[in-house]
C-alpha cells in the first residue's frame, strides 16, 4: 500500500514539475494512458490517479473523444492547491475533530497543499456565493468536513453542496453518506463494541459492566442487545451492570461506586470512550481497587494519550490519524469516489489495543 502511494506521489510530482517548467508545453496532447503508463514504467491505475489529481488542480484537461491536454498557460492555477477543512463546534477535548483535523493539516501540507480551517458555524455566516468565490480564488480543490450524525436538513449541507468542489466527510456515521450525498469514511462502531466484549471474555471475565453515553447508548446497541451479546460470549447478562452516563467526572464516579454496591460486582468495565475510562480510573483509585488485578478497564476510540495512563489503557482504537490519510487520498482520487453522481462510503477498520489495563496474566 505504501509503495503504491509513493509511486502515485512520485508520478504526480514528476508530471507537475514537467508542466510547470514547460518541459511538457502548454496545450500539448498527452499520450494514451496505456502508452503513457508504459513509458513511465507504472501501471495504468497509478498513472490515472496522478492524472486525476493533475486534472482536479487544473494542470491538465480531458476532452471527451479527443484526449488529455496540458492546460493553456492562462488557464493553469498559479497558486498552490488548498484544502478547506470544516470542523464541528460541538464537544470538548474528547471530540474526534480535535484529533482528525490537525492530522489532515499535517498531511496536506506535507503534500505541498495549503489548508484553510473553519468551524461549521462560522461557515454558515457566509453566503453560498461568498463560499464559492472563496473556493475559486484560493484554489480549493476539495473540502474535508470533520462532522457526523447528519439528518439531511442541516444548513451546512447546502453550503457545502454549492461550493463547487468535492466534499469528503471524515469520521462519518454509517448513514451520513446516503443522507448528505457526500462520500465519507466510517467505522462500524457496533463491530468494535462487540470485539471488545469478545476480548474481555477471552481474558476470563464473566461480569462485564458497560458504560454507554447519552443518545448513542452502547456504540449503537441498546441494553437488550448488549445482554444478548453477553450471552453470545458466555458472560453473565447482568442488567444492573449496564449504565448510560453523561461525560461528567462526578456522574461517572458515582455510577462506578453504585456498581460495586450491587450483589453482582463487575470484574471488567467497558467504557463508551477512552475519555470516560480516565474518570473510571480515578473512581477506582478512590475505592482502592487495582487495575487490572481487581477490575479490568477498557476504552473505545483510541485516544492517543491513553497509553500514558497507569496502567496503559486497552482500547478499541479507531486510529484517528488514518481518517486524515484516507480523506486526503479521496480528494486526490476524485474519479474513484465521486463517480456516477453517487457518493461512496469507505469503511475503516479498527484495532484492539491490548494493554496492561486488561492484561490476562494479572487477572486473579
Amino acid at each position: 500500500m505504501h509503495t503504491l502511494e509513493l509511486k502515485k506521489d512520485k508520478i504526480y510530482n514528476q508530471l507537475k514539475q514537467a508542466i510547470i517548467s514547460a518541459k511538457i508545453p502548454a496545450g500539448k496532447k498527452l499520450p494514451r494512458e496505456t502508452d503513457f503508463a508504459k513509458s513511465l514504467n507504472v501501471g495504468r491505475i497509478t498513472l490515472r490517479s496522478s492524472l486525476d489529481r493533475l486534472e482536479h488542480e487544473g494542470y491538465i484537461k480531458r476532452v471527451h473523444g479527443k484526449g488529455t491536454f496540458v492546460s493553456p498557460e492562462n488557464n493553469k492555477f498559479v497558486r498552490a492547491p488548498a484544502i478547506m477543512v470544516i470542523r464541528g463546534n460541538g464537544g470538548g477535548f474528547e471530540a474526534p475533530h480535535n484529533y482528525i483535523v490537525p492530522e489532515v493539516i499535517r498531511l496536506a501540507e506535507s503534500k505541498n497543499c495549503k489548508t484553510l480551517s473553519i468551524t461549521d458555524s462560522a461557515l454558515l455566516m457566509f453566503s453560498s456565493a461568498d463560499i464559492k468565490n472563496y473556493v475559486k480564488e484560493n484554489n480549493v480543490i476539495g473540502i474535508i468536513a470533520s462532522m457526523n450524525g447528519f439528518n439531511g436538513d442541516e444548513p451546512v449541507i447546502k453550503k457545502l453542496r454549492n461550493a463547487g468542489v468535492p466534499v469528503v466527510i471524515a469520521h462519518c456515521a454509517l448513514k451520513d453518506t446516503e443522507v448528505t450525498g457526500f462520500p465519507g469514511i466510517a467505522i462500524n462502531e457496533q463491530e468494535g463494541w462487540e470485539a471488545a466484549i469478545a476480548y474481555l471474555t477471552e481474558c476470563g471475565h464473566k461480569n462485564i459492566s458497560m458504560l454507554g453515553y447519552g443518545g448513542h447508548k452502547f456504540r449503537g446497541f441498546n441494553k437488550n442487545e448488549c445482554l444478548e451479546l453477553l450471552k453470545k460470549y458466555n458472560a453473565n447478562p447482568v442488567e444492573s451492570l449496564l449504565k448510560v452516563v453523561e461525560f461528567d467526572k462526578e456522574y461517572i464516579r458515582n455510577t462506578v461506586k453504585e456498581m460495586f454496591d450491587c450483589d453482582e460486582k463487575p470484574t471488567a468495565i467497558l467504557c463508551y470512550s477512552d475519555f470516560s475510562a480516565i474518570y473510571v480510573y480515578e473512581a477506582l483509585k478512590e475505592m482502592n481497587l487495582r487495575i487490572p488485578e481487581d477490575v479490568a478497564v477498557m476504552g473505545t476510540c483510541g485516544y492517543p494519550d491513553a497509553k500514558l495512563l497507569t496502567p496503559p489503557l486497552s482500547t478499541v482504537d479507531y486510529e484517528y490519524s488514518k481518517f486524515a490519510d484516507m480523506a486526503v487520498e479521496m480528494l486526490q482520487e476524485p474519479g474513484k469516489w465521486f463517480a456516477d453522481d453517487k457518493a461512496k462510503l469507505r469503511k475503516k477498520s479498527f484495532k484492539i489495543r491490548k494493554r496492561k489495563s486488561t492484561n490476562i496474566k494479572l487477572i486473579k
